[in-house]
């Protein structure tokens, strides 16, 4: 059968090119997708752009019209939900006799028949095993309606469906589907992203992971073996010999230290000749063993880590964030890194609920002490299904309407102790605060922060995509000098 997913996402770089790099890449498509095509099935992408709405709507009922798929797949996060119910309200007024299932983050942790008003089905959880047998139910003519992690809809009738177990062995699940996105990547020799596991051990209030825990039962952490990984990141290297750089997507490295010893070992003996660059992801808690984890790291070619702050507020990270561990804890684990020269990147929120302006002072202070080689800082968005969503409800400062226009880059929640204006402010300086006194890095910040401040507010996302369009529209992306300049936008 022929199954056609769609993604959609609200900054892109152009209609045909939406994506910039490869590391735009959705897992959860991806891994369907392979594992429909184990199957024998036939899968295609379409990568929606959401500013080019009639021309991408138009483009894809032609793909819809040509391709015939006896299933289109959905999938949306909580800022993608309206538009994407929105095409799949299009598609089924022009071709109703085609069933739609939509799944996703969203729609797990906020399951509702009023989806089911649109979509056929709704995914709730891991949807490899629930689509491929939904697939051969419709293939074969044969019943659907029991098919564990599903609700489905027969005439007016909804059958939902109780949720299996989290698949248990993932390294028997096929490499994801990445071919099915090059034709949407703008720039295919870009760093690359591998999915070390699935799950955290972790229960952080702002996060899914704690509530998508919940929708089933058996082991939620579950890590690939190093075998595994090192196989697929084999095939990528012979497939794309000219990237250089790979992300290890992982919740955090250091869940499991004798699996992160032979990870290492054998990414030593891999990367012995070839002299790749690795990054991660890293949450740190009071006994870690920071030398270890960061000498391990250095060994086989980690070139830097990230590690979410959050706040610099201990008592924010404990009352509100469930994130338990010390300024001091963050600053032995910057001092590992350094020692092993590794990079550090920092995760960092601002407009939390129950934060003061004084308490962000913290978050700022301790960024301008670390002085990381750059950070990602955001806005609090409250994210539907999550505690923290929950919290900021019976707080009561939950406006009428969450906009998503520029999610996390504008404030939404007047606080207390902390106004919206103030949190707007604080977040439209902090990379020029943050960075004013350092005279190795104060050029290249105070151009990010003229260009934030022109704007009048920060745009860092559409400062990024702005010049990829220029680079695009030019053909310029391949020269030195302008690749360092897009580097300084990506490391900001």
């Amino acid at each position: 059968m022929n199954i056609l997913f769609i993604y959609s996402l609200q900054k892109t770089v152009s209609l045909y090119k939406p994506l910039f790099g490869q590391e735009q890449i959705q897992f959860g498509i991806s891994y369907i997708s392979s594992f429909l095509k184990l199957n024998g099935h036939h899968t295609v992408l379409s990568v929606l752009d959401r500013k080019n709405e009639r021309r991408a709507l138009g483009l894809l009922m032609k793909r819809i019209n040509r391709l015939q798929p006896g299933l289109i797949c959905f999938t949306a996060v909580f800022s993608e939900i309206e538009f994407i119910t929105k095409v799949a309200a299009h598609i089924k007024k022009l071709k109703p006799g085609i069933p739609l299932m939509l799944g996703g983050v969203h729609v797990t942790l906020n399951p509702s028949v009023t989806f089911l008003e649109i979509f056929d089905s709704i995914c709730i959880g891991e949807g490899e095993h629930p689509v491929l047998e939904y697939v051969n139910s419709i293939e074969n003519g044969t019943y659907f309606r029991s098919i564990a992690n599903l609700w489905v809809k027969e005439n007016e009738r909804i059958h939902k469906n109780p949720a299996r177990d989290f698949i248990s062995g993932i390294d028997t699940l096929p490499f994801p589907d990445r071919d099915m996105w090059q034709e949407w990547i703008l720039e295919p020799q870009t760093r690359m992203t591998l999915l070390l596991g699935r799950g955290c051990p972790y229960n952080c209030s702002y996060c899914c992971n704690h509530a998508i825990k919940q929708t089933a039962k058996g082991e939620y952490v579950r890590l690939r073996s190093p075998d595994s990984i090192l196989t697929e990141l084999t095939l990528l290297h012979n497939q794309y010999p000219m990237i250089r750089e790979f992300f290890f997507e992982v919740e955090t490295i250091g869940t499991d230290m004798e699996w992160l010893d032979e990870l290492c070992s054998k990414l030593q003996l891999f990367n012995k000749n070839r002299e790749m660059q690795f990054s991660t992801n890293l949450r740190i808690f009071s006994s870690m063993n920071f030398e270890q984890i960061f000498s391990n790291l250095q060994k086989c070619g980690f070139e830097s880590v990230i590690i979410g702050l959050e706040s610099g507020s201990e008592l924010i990270r404990k009352n509100i964030l469930n994130r338990i561990y010390s300024n001091d804890d963050i600053m032995k684990a910057v001092d590992a890194a350094g020692r092993n020269k590794i990079k550090i990147g920092l995760f960092n929120m601002i407009g939390l609920p129950g934060e003061t302006l004084e308490q962000f002072g913290e978050t700022l202070n301790l960024n301008r002490i670390i002085q990381p080689h750059w950070h990602s800082t955001s806005i609090f968005f409250p994210y539907p299904g999550t505690a923290l969503f929950q919290l900021v409800k019976d707080m009561n400062l939950l406006p009428e309407k969450l906009s998503t226009t520029d999610e996390r880059q504008r404030a939404v929640l007047e606080l207390p102790g902390f106004t919206k204006k103030d949190i707007q402010k604080c977040f439209d300086s902090f990379h020029y605060e943050v960075y004013k006194k350092n005279k190795n890095r104060r050029v290249s910040r105070l151009f990010i922060y003229f260009i934030m401040k022109f704007a009048g507010h920060n745009c860092m996302a559409e400062c990024k995509l702005l010049l990829l369009r220029i680079l695009y529209l030019f053909r310029l992306n391949r020269l030195t000098g302008i690749t360092r300049l897009l580097g300084i936008f990506q490391r900001a």
